[in-house]
């Protein structure tokens, strides 16, 4: 058994605390100097200026000229660099791949989608792997470097070796990914869970930023979750951490066997809500098959009025409710996103969802929708490549 104790900061953890509070206020702040950022930070100049100058020597951190101070003295303004940086984003999903061509400030030069063949692994890895050489083929026709690959799994991951312990919707238990793309690809690859890395990209660039506390629950052909705590990713003791997928939404689900999928998301992914959607439909004696209904099309005709779809989005509703309860009074988040496939949905979810929950759990928190849609992998690929560059770790005043 592992005893867990109190332990001291090293020099190196230090200096990685304060490179982080620096590259982190540079990039929020857009320009600033040396001097300002160690009054702001309540850093020495002589520490700002040092790790200062490995961020130019690295290439994350350029100059954009001089400015004078209050003092008439001029002093020199830097800020990321952007342009001169790119990464590739993937977020491989149950049933599509999407890639991007993302540069430091956020901004998608390149966009790729295209499906995946459901529980063919090899299939979906060939499938990677040319959608990978495509986008570093698009890298090459730019004049900025190409910093790094992030690619979100929709499963559990194991970090130390690279393995996708389990990821249902693509045909993967026990699948060796990194040891294959290491062998396969010519370019530094990070492997993290899919909401993890859109739930980065909100965190950076979209409705997070500024949060401290934050849980995203993506809603597609699974359901996930990604959370942070006090400003840093939470993967648990086992590294899953936001599976909640699993939850059991009801006495009713004891007792049970789900194989691949879980409790939850066998009611309320997007594929739970077509299955739904579908019995209900073959009672009326419609003979339309999930295979020709998508979760959109619920929502559509539910919007329409038709009592077979409300009754869906209703239930859908309660199950995500409950679900939502359950984070809260668990991890007590500021703000809660929702995210995946279904969050073009998303408006017909959340106000029901925070009706239900008023006068049931002690706080609602803000629920929003994405901001970054189906972008929110791509720039959490930003977030995760930089991050491991300036050996990210962040700390904050209680």
């Amino acid at each position: 058994m592992n005893i867990y104790h109190p332990t001291t900061i090293t020099q190196t953890e230090m200096r990685n605390i304060n490179r982080s509070a620096i590259f982190d206020y540079l990039r929020l702040a857009g320009t600033s100097s040396r001097a300002e950022i160690a009054q702001k930070l309540k850093i020495s100049l002589p520490s700002v200026t040092r790790i200062m100058d490995q961020l130019l020597q690295s290439g994350l951190v350029h100059s954009v000229g001089l400015e004078k101070s209050e003092r008439g003295r001029s002093r020199e303004l830097l800020e990321v660099n952007a342009d001169d940086n790119l990464v590739i984003g993937i977020d491989l999903g149950g049933s599509h791949i999407s890639g991007g061509l993302v540069n430091l400030g956020g901004e998608v030069l390149h966009e790729f989608h295209a499906s995946t063949a459901h529980d063919h692994g090899e299939e979906n890895y060939a499938t990677l792997v040319s959608f990978l050489q495509s986008l570093l083929e698009q890298a090459e026709k730019q004049p900025a470097r190409m910093l790094g690959i992030a690619i979100g799994v929709p499963g559990m991951l194991e970090s130390r070796t690279g393995t996708v312990k389990l990821a249902p919707g693509l045909g993967w238990n026990d699948y060796p990914l990194l040891e294959k793309l290491e062998r396969d690809i010519p370019a530094s690859v990070i492997l993290e869970n899919d909401v993890n890395l859109a739930t980065l990209g909100e965190q950076w660039f979209g409705a997070g930023q500024g949060v401290r506390d934050l849980v995203m629950v993506a809603i597609g052909t699974g359901i996930g979750a990604g959370i942070i705590l006090d400003g840093k990713l939470n993967r648990g003791f086992a590294e899953a951490s936001g599976e909640i997928g699993y939850f059991l939404p009801g006495v009713q689900f004891l007792n049970r066997q789900y194989p691949g999928f879980g409790a939850l998301e066998s009611v309320a992914s997007g594929r739970g809500i077509v299955e739904r959607a579908t019995r209900r439909l073959v009672e009326l004696g419609d003979s339309q098959k999930s295979s020709e209904l998508h979760a959109v099309d619920v929502f559509q005709a539910a919007q329409e009025g038709k009592p077979w779809a409300v009754e869906t989005i209703v239930e859908t509703v309660d199950y995500l409710s409950l679900a939502l309860a359950n984070v809260t009074v668990c991890l007590d988040p500021e703000l809660i996103i929702l995210g995946g496939g279904v969050a073009g949905s998303a408006h017909m979810l959340i106000e029901p969802i925070k009706a239900r929950l008023q006068g049931v759990i002690p706080r609602v928190p803000r629920i929003e929708e994405s901001a970054l849609k189906g972008r929110a992998a791509f720039l959490g690929a930003v977030t995760r490549v930089v991050q491991k560059h300036v050996d990210y770790l962040v700390v904050y005043n209680s």
